[in-house]
């Protein structure tokens, strides 16, 4: 990374929640609110986050045959057909490959972003940090936990978090990624849900302020009947996820369940846990500053300083989706580049005059001895003539032996340049003719002849037995790939063979 070493002199983090646009500020261990408006480029370190429900996930299989170089673009054409992308939408397709006891297939966690989001969700962000250095999905900050040794990498770890306009379940296996989702139980869908229940409106930060303070068991009898049985919904649903993710990902059972929210802990709510889940739940509260002055800070600010942190010791950006990178020292950029050549080529110029002076001063102090070489050279000149006369018979001879090599070498380059693009614009070509080749061959039919253009395929068929002709071209059609079309099976009067030509197209 070319810009590492400034990134190591920055001096403090400043972490963003898109959304709210809250920022915080981590310096010397404290954790305080910052105003982006105030920022210093210079210094700071910028990191935020996707929210997990504009993150597109799954998980798939692809062959290991699949050489390393061609991978990715594998991985992107299989994505937009598993998890059914809009073709005219640009995504940032990225996976994580999990360990698999298939031996032929790899197993992807494959993670696709709307190419766009970044610059819409966070440009208002940039306008008044002018960089953001890093930003991630919000289930990939919880990794941070492991590398900075917040929790220990052994077992099975099960993460979920409530935020006003997102939630999110996550699970990481011996430190590692190994699945999310997002819930679709926001705080603020839920202080909806609740409202419905109630049939009364109750504003959203005043039931914030009542979950916050009185947590699961409110004083309002009324209030308590339609809590219970929302958050009794809420965790049914959870408990589905977990039952789809244990089953999906081979877990045996859950070793730690954490839950916290972005207003707080929620007393109580570790009962519902037991209750639907079966399972001890933990406060997900990680906080890392000793002298923090408010008594308690969104979470996902303290997972981004620490992702921050990871970030600056490894500087990884497999998982980094920013667009808003800070750019390289000056003599590593281009235009920098630029200016110090410019600049050397004025000295260049300046100093160019003297050097003629003085060159010229040498010259004719050497021009006496060269003059005595001259005779010398002069008798040579003769004898060099008449070589002169051998080699340019010789040149004559070997230009056209080497205008012959470069029609050869330009007849190579031609077919090299074809062999490219049908390679490049025409991969699954070779695929289609080995499913052809491999249907004409088990209906026992004659392949006379095979014809490639651009946009079908022509095959030349010849059968003793015309009804084998028929059900090959049934087999064809068969294939829903395939558009097929012949114009007629004929038989030539000495002939005892039926033939036909059949055009393929790939729909």
């Amino acid at each position: 990374m070319e810009n590492s070493n400034s990134l190591k002199k920055l001096t403090s983090i400043v972490t963003v929640d898109p959304q709210s646009a809250r920022s915080y500020k981590f310096f010397r261990n404290e954790i305080k609110p910052h105003n982006l408006g105030k920022s210093s480029h210079s210094s700071e370190f910028v990191v935020s986050y996707i929210k997990a429900r504009d993150v597109i996930t799954s998980s798939f299989e692809i062959s290991r045959s699949i050489p390393e170089e061609d991978l990715q673009d594998a991985v992107e054409i299989k994505a937009y057909d598993e998890l059914g992308l809009d073709t005219g939408t640009e995504y940032k397709i990225s996976f994580i490959e999990l360990e698999a006891n298939n031996t032929s297939n790899r197993l992807l966690n494959v993670f696709a972003i709307d190419a766009n989001l970044v610059k819409t969700e966070f440009e208002s962000v940039r306008t008044k940090t002018k960089y953001i250095d890093y930003i991630t999905t919000a289930p990939f900050l919880l990794g941070a936990l492991y590398s900075k040794n917040v929790l220990e990498k052994g077992g099975t770890h099960c993460f979920v978090y409530l935020q006003k306009n997102d939630s999110f379940l996550a699970i990481y296996r011996d430190g590692k990624y190994l699945y999310s989702k997002p819930l679709r139980y926001s705080l603020k869908e839920i202080s909806e849900k609740f409202c419905e229940l109630l049939g009364e409106r109750v504003e959203e930060e005043d039931f914030y302020t009542l979950l916050s303070n009185e947590g699961m068991k409110l004083s309002n009898p009324t209030y308590q009947q339609f809590l219970m049985q929302l958050f009794g919904e809420v965790f049914l649903y959870i408990n589905d996820v977990l039952i789809f993710a244990k089953r999906g990902y081979s877990i045996d059972s859950i070793d730690r369940f954490y839950i916290g929210s972005e207003i707080g802990a929620i007393s109580g709510i570790e009962e519902y846990s037991k209750t639907y889940l079966g399972l001890e739940s933990y406060d997900f509260n990680f906080n890392i500053a000793i002298n923090s002055k408010e008594w308690y800070v969104d979470q996902m600010h303290i997972l981004m300083v620490l992702t921050a942190q990871t970030y600056l010791e490894e500087f990884d950006d497999s998982i980094n989706f920013t667009i808003y990178k800070r750019p390289p020292a000056f003599n590593k950029r281009a235009s920098g580049k630029l200016l110090i050549a410019a600049g050397i080529a004025f000295l260049a110029t300046i100093a160019y005059p003297a050097y003629q002076f003085g060159y010229g001063a040498y010259l004719s102090f050497e021009q006496k001895s060269i003059y005595n070489e001259y005779i010398e050279l002069h008798k040579k000149n003769n004898q060099t003539k008449e070589i002169l006369s051998q080699l340019e018979a010789e040149k004559t001879t070997l230009n056209e032996k080497k205008k012959a090599e470069n029609e050869k070498l330009d007849f190579r380059k031609k077919l090299l340049v074809e062999i490219h693009d049908k390679k490049n614009k025409y991969p699954m070509k070779g695929v289609i003719l080995n499913d052809l080749i491999s249907l004409t061959n088990q209906r026992g039919v004659r392949l006379e002849k095979i014809e490639i253009e651009k946009a079908k395929i022509i095959l030349s068929l010849l059968s003793k037995d015309e009804k084998k002709l028929t059900e090959l071209l049934k087999d064809f059609t068969h294939k829903e790939i395939y558009s097929v079309s012949t114009k007629e099976i004929v038989k030539e009067d000495k002939s005892s063979y039926y033939s036909s030509d059949v055009s393929v197209k790939v729909q």
